[in-house]
């Protein structure tokens, strides 16, 4: 079994005892690394759809040294706020089960020593098509594992290409209109995959068997190699 999640475009480190251990693909991200930096400022705000004041930030990821951080501690979107991390150490072990789909990087483990970058899979830097990419890599890295729980967006889900990856959708239930809520998402798959680390799940069964604030596990939302959560919200009285 593996779990895989998405990155977040913010990044800020945390303070853990964690061991660093060597990217898993350096050829594969050195190529990229060599393509980003022919980049100038203005280039990369029209590749990343980003402002010019970014641009000076990512232009400087690509051209100068940086230090680096544990993948875990780093990234510090909103399902990584979930994370208790100070909880881990005694889950170090089964933290070996968790990878973090990456454009630049490909595939994380939970300690990979990464640095500052910013590159996204609908991006096409030099016109390379970053699912294409990586497709050889990421399917050679878990064609032996038996499942997947894909706790990321679909846009990092799509990097995987095995028979049996199980997709967990958190939906909630309004006067029986179904709402997925982006920000509600992220949350609950921060905290779904802190329960699994501190609760060491293992199986579909164990997983079926959490509550993740208030979402519970809904067979009958199910759709093809989809886990369904869902949560029903009192209607609202004007």
């Amino acid at each position: 079994m593996k779990i895989v999640i998405a990155p977040s475009k913010t990044m800020k480190p945390q303070k853990v005892d964690w061991s660093l251990t060597p990217i898993l693909f350096e050829k594969e991200t050195n190529y990229l690394h060599q393509q980003l930096s022919h980049y100038n400022d203005e280039q990369l705000c029209e590749l990343m759809k980003i402002s010019y004041k970014q641009a000076l930030k990512v232009y400087d990821y690509y051209h100068q040294k940086q230090a680096s951080y544990p993948a875990l501690a780093f990234f510090s979107g909103t399902v990584f706020k979930q994370l208790e991390l100070s909880l881990y150490p005694q889950h170090l072990s089964y933290l070996e089960n968790l990878r973090i789909l990456c454009a630049y990087y490909g595939i994380l483990k939970y300690n990979t020593a990464i640095s500052y970058y910013r590159l996204d899979m609908t991006m096409k830097p030099n016109h390379i098509n970053l699912y294409e990419y990586w497709y050889t890599p990421i399917y050679q890295h878990f064609e032996n594992e038996d499942f997947i729980i894909s706790l990321a967006s679909k846009e990092f889900t799509d990097m995987l290409h095995h028979p049996h990856v199980y997709f967990i959708d958190f939906i909630e239930i309004e006067d029986q209109k179904l709402k997925r809520n982006a920000m509600i998402i992220k949350k609950a798959r921060g905290q779904m995959l802190n329960q699994m680390i501190l609760k060491e799940i293992t199986t579909l069964d164990e997983l079926k068997q959490l509550q993740i604030d208030g979402f519970i596990y809904n067979e009958a939302y199910n759709q093809e190699n989809t886990l369904a959560f869902t949560r029903v919200i009192e209607k609202r009285f004007k």
